[in-house]
This record gives C-alpha cells, sequence and structure tokens, in this order.
C-alpha cells in the first residue's frame, strides 16, 4: 500500500472501521473509532478483584467491542509501569518521565474530546488530565506534529499501540510481525491513516488487540522470538486494557445530533 492509496476500511458499525494493511516487509492491523459513537474504559484486575484475564474473557465480561493492551505493567502482575487512573481507582499514582504520552478518556467538560492522548510536552498537560477520568500513561512514539520519538535500532517484536488521527479518531494499532520500533512508526507515518501522536502500550508475545462484533470477530496476538513458528499466543493473561463500547443508545442520540463522519 502507497501512502497516496485509500485504506479500505471495513465499517463494523456506525463509527467503528476495521482494516488490515500489508506494505512491503510491514502488516498492521488497525481499528479506527470515532469518540462520538464510543465509549472508553479502562479494565484492571487491581480494581475488580478477579484476577487478570485474556482479551476475550475482558471483552466478554464488560460488553467491549474492541480491547488492546492498557500498558505494560510491573512484575507484581497488576500495576502498569506508568500513571494509570480510572475515577476513584488508582493503579499507579507516579507519573513517570520519560513516559510522554497520556491517553485520557471520560472528560468532566463536554468542550473537552471525548478522547485523545495528551502530551507531556505542553504546558497545560496537567491541568488537561484533571477533567479527565481515565488516564493512562506510556511511551510517546510519534509526536501530534508527526516527528518520530524512538531512536533507530534495538530489537524486533510485535507491537500494540493507541494513537489519533488528524480528525480526532481513536486508532488501536496491532504488528503482529515482528518490528524495530523506529521502523514501526516509519511505515505509520507512511500509510494513509492521517495518523498524528501514537503512544506505545505493549510488545512482544503480550501485545494483543481483539474486535468483537456482529460483523466481525477477530483477535491478533503478539510473538515472541521464542514463538516465532507458532501462530501466537491467545492465553495471555492482561491486568489492564483500554476497552471501546458503544454508547449507550438513549445517550447516543444526544451525543450524536447532526454528526455524520462516516457517511
Amino acid at each position: 500500500m502507497k501512502e497516496n492509496e485509500a485504506v479500505a476500511w471495513l465499517e463494523l458499525e456506525k463509527g467503528l472501521d476495521y482494516a488490515e494493511l500489508v506494505t512491503p516487509g510491514f502488516s498492521l492491523v488497525a481499528v479506527r473509532i470515532n469518540p462520538e459513537y464510543f465509549d472508553f474504559v479502562l479494565c484492571s484486575a487491581g480494581r475488580d478483584k478477579e484476577g487478570a484475564r485474556t482479551l476475550r474473557e475482558w471483552s466478554e465480561k464488560y460488553n467491549l467491542s474492541v480491547v488492546i493492551n492498557a500498558s505494560m505493567y510491573l512484575p507484581d502482575g497488576l500495576t502498569s509501569t506508568g500513571y494509570m487512573r480510572s475515577g476513584d481507582y488508582i493503579n499507579n499514582k507516579r507519573i513517570v518521565q520519560r513516559f510522554g504520552a497520556f491517553f485520557a478518556a471520560q472528560p468532566d467538560d463536554p468542550d473537552l474530546p471525548r478522547a485523545t492522548i495528551l502530551e507531556r510536552d505542553t504546558d497545560i498537560w496537567r491541568e488537561l488530565l484533571s477533567h479527565y477520568s481515565v488516564v493512562i500513561q506510556n511511551y510517546r512514539i510519534i509526536s501530534s506534529g508527526r516527528r518520530i520519538l524512538w531512536s533507530p535500532g534495538g530489537p524486533l517484536y510485535s507491537i500494540s499501540a493507541v494513537a489519533t488521527d488528524g480528525t480526532g479518531n481513536i486508532l488501536f494499532l496491532h504488528s503482529r510481525e515482528p518490528v524495530e520500533a523506529y521502523s514501526f512508526a516509519q511505515h505509520l507515518l507512511h500509510l494513509p491513516l492521517d495518523i498524528r501522536t501514537v503512544m506505545y502500550v505493549e510488545g512482544g508475545g503480550q501485545a494483543g488487540l481483539l474486535v468483537r462484533s456482529q460483523k466481525l470477530e477477530r483477535e491478533h496476538q503478539g510473538r515472541n522470538a521464542v514463538d516465532f513458528l507458532v501462530s501466537g499466543n491467545r492465553t495471555v493473561l492482561l491486568p489492564n486494557v483500554i476497552g471501546a463500547k458503544p454508547i449507550a443508545r438513549e445517550n447516543a442520540r444526544d451525543n450524536l445530533n447532526g454528526l455524520s463522519r462516516f457517511p
């Protein structure tokens, strides 16, 4: 696929689109989610006290249409490596200096984006964070100015990432085939996705993405070097995931009146 080609999006439902993109030496699964039609939630084993789950188990328990890793996590198997909270629940209260991105959702101000990625090199990032109920901190791969922030070199591994595009959609991204992070970023910028800020959420065999809708069910799981020749491990248990689910019908009519971003 070339940069000037259109993506063959498959509309799964209003505000939710799926695509598999292939270029020489690189393949990507992309799910495009319009925040005006979908709510984003943090699901955490540390909050519900029922243990880590597979992507499918998280999806089924909370009726999620799309699920992706929320972040890397510490050896205790529960705590995110970066700042993480949802409402009154705080998974990790520490803001990590070297992590430059925050996925933020569920604002208290209707004038703010319903979901976005905030960057730590802006002057008002702390103020903006205080207005969002869901906040998850991770490495930033690409800035909103479309600048790659990782250096070339490093290991090859599967990657899951969350991004924004030029019209405010949220993208869940997954590269199953092992790839260098810098190369991953380069490919994203050359694909016709209108990519802006990109946040890394997980790599290797833990990296995954699941889509579960009436039109399509698809699960993508990363690979480690040791399972290079197998299909991937779908029994990976994850303590924290980001999920997207349709806005409740009774609220959607009020929130979406007059909107037709995806005709």
